[in-house]
């Protein structure tokens, strides 16, 4: 993993956690499970750019909110 990687780990985290939103409740508007959740925040897995643009727009964010610096 890079660092950027690393760094949208803690940004999804982050705004999830900013929403009062558990893994399960992201996991099931996405249609993934919760612990694909966890794997991406945690950086076990990279998110692929479709669903981190999905998950923008559910938590209705720009995109680039998730790589700011």
């Amino acid at each position: 993993m890079t660092p950027e990687d690393c760094r949208l780990g803690k940004l999804i985290s982050l705004a999830r956690e900013e929403r009062n939103l558990s893994r399960d409740e992201v996991g099931r508007m996405l249609g993934i499970s919760a612990e694909q959740v966890r794997r991406f925040e945690e950086d076990r897995e990279r998110m692929p750019a479709g669903l981190l643009y999905r998950l923008a727009e559910l938590l209705d964010l720009p995109v680039t909110a998730f790589f700011r610096s």
